[in-house]
């Protein structure tokens, strides 16, 4: 009988992805077939953790050393050749806040040269074409021939190692489909391989994939994303039970919620403190501090004052390094509540900006400093694509001066349906699909490129 299984590798190489996908009903409606087996392909060093939490009779997990194809030359030729042809607004930013670091004027001027002809999709096309004939490869094929899955799927069509993996799976003629991790993915650098699908969010990243990308609109599938189809439930706990959990009492106090901006968005990372420094001055608010699970926050001794809730989220994996941490099933439901249950949400350009317009919540984006300072000193990222786009909804507002955060914050506080329509816009773009059925959706889509039924709809 196990002959006659078929095989679907997961990747797992992004310590989202956890959350995205295999922490959702999606993974269960799978593994639940009774004509299939999942193979989980995750960081070496992480497979005791995923062996922990997924492992079981189903579901087997494969531990594979990464970013090999970038330790080359030509590997890393090709993966800033992504980014270096791309010439949407995002990638010129990144170019452009290089050049500002190294001041290599002559290499500056070679990558604006290319990103010219960027813009035609034929020359995309002859830069992936040229990606797969010279970039190392073969790193996966060891792992393919052993399990010889019958589709792989990529959570995050974009990294690096799921390149690879794609590109060892089609030359040994595996079915292969890819997934859009994040809303800003598209807008950064062009898919270095096409996947024969491809599984996004939103009608609005499907836009982005025909219009930026050139990918084939008939080989889109939008799924939703499986990590939201809890938000569609609203919180399991009440607000009383909420607040108890972090020693709070029921007193009517106003809740901020501020998802600090972290060290990987700024060089020299003064803002979040300053935030938290004006936030402490407002004692007659209650302030949930959640720091991102897989980013560095510099707070320079900052003193926590009794208003204040620190919320650290995520596995570590080694001590004291931030990027790779795991977001666990209660960190992803202890944001969700602090959305629900906050009054108003105060972040950067950051995930949670977007988050919070599911949930319908004001947001403050801030974007002023202690000290006046260069535009590559400041968090440049609010003139990527993906934000410009959010802050045209009319779904945020960034502060830019103290004065206007201060009186912003506390007119939200009063009247939280203040800017209600530019976040209903933002939801009709990014959250077409988060109807509490995404990871159904995806499963489904899965089961029938493997050419299965899903076991609930036979039962059904």
């Amino acid at each position: 009988m196990s002959e006659a299984l078929k095989t679907l590798a997961i990747t797992s190489f992004h310590p989202h992805i956890s959350r995205n996908i295999l922490l959702t009903g999606a993974l269960n409606r799978l593994k639940n077939n009774p004509s299939l087996r999942i193979v989980l392909i995750v960081p070496d060093y992480k497979k005791d953790y995923f062996e922990k939490t997924f492992g079981g009779e189903k579901i087997s997990v494969h531990g594979a050393s990464l970013y090999r194809a970038s330790a080359t030359k030509r590997g890393l030729f090709f993966k800033k050749l992504a980014i270096f042809i791309f010439n949407t607004k995002s990638a010129k930013n990144l170019k452009n806040y290089n050049f500002y670091l190294n001041k290599k004027r002559f290499r500056f001027l070679a990558v604006k040269f290319i990103e010219q002809f960027g813009r035609f999709f034929f020359v995309r096309k002859f830069a992936r074409f040229l990606d797969s004939r010279f970039s190392p490869k073969g790193f996966f094929l060891p792992f393919l021939r052993e399990y010889k899955p019958d589709l792989v799927f990529s959570t995050d069509v974009q990294n690096e190692n799921d390149v690879g993996l794609l590109r060892d799976a089609k030359d040994l003629h595996i079915k292969t489909v890819g997934m859009v991790r994040s809303w800003d993915n598209l807008s950064l650098r062009i898919l270095r391989i096409f996947p024969d699908c491809l599984f996004v969010g939103s009608d609005e990243i499907k836009k982005e994939a025909v219009k930026l990308q050139g990918f084939p609109e008939e080989r889109i599938v939008v799924a939703g994303n499986p990590h939201y189809d809890r938000y569609a439930t609203s919180p399991v706990k009440t607000k009383e039970e909420f607040l108890k959990e972090f020693g709070l009492p029921m007193d009517g106090k106003k809740i901020v919620l501020f998802a600090p901006i972290s060290d990987a968005l700024i060089r020299r990372n003064d803002v979040d403190r300053h935030i938290l420094e004006h936030l402490a001055l407002m004692k007659d608010v209650r302030v949930i501090v959640r720091f991102p699970p897989e980013k560095k926050v510099t707070m320079e001794g900052f003193q926590k004052p009794p208003n204040m809730i620190y919320d650290r989220p995520g596995v570590f994996f080694k001590e004291g390094k931030y990027g790779d941490n795991e977001i666990g099933l209660e960190d992803d439901t202890r944001l969700i509540e602090e959305l629900y249950y906050s009054d108003a949400v105060v972040t950067g350009p950051t995930s949670v900006a977007l988050d919070a317009q599911l949930v319908d919540r004001p947001v403050i984006a801030v974007n002023f400093y202690p000290t006046p300072r260069p535009f590559w000193e400041t968090v440049w990222r609010f003139a990527d694509d993906h934000i410009v786009k959010l802050a045209n909804t009319g779904g945020i507002h960034i502060s830019e001066s103290s004065e206007d955060f201060l009186r912003t914050l506390k007119r939200f506080l009063n009247n939280p349906r203040e800017q209600a329509n530019g976040r209903a816009y933002a939801r009709a773009m990014w959250f077409s699909h988060a109807d509490g059925k995404s990871g159904k959706r995806l499963a489904e889509e899965l089961l029938r490129k493997l050419g299965l039924v899903d076991i609930a709809l036979r039962q059904s």
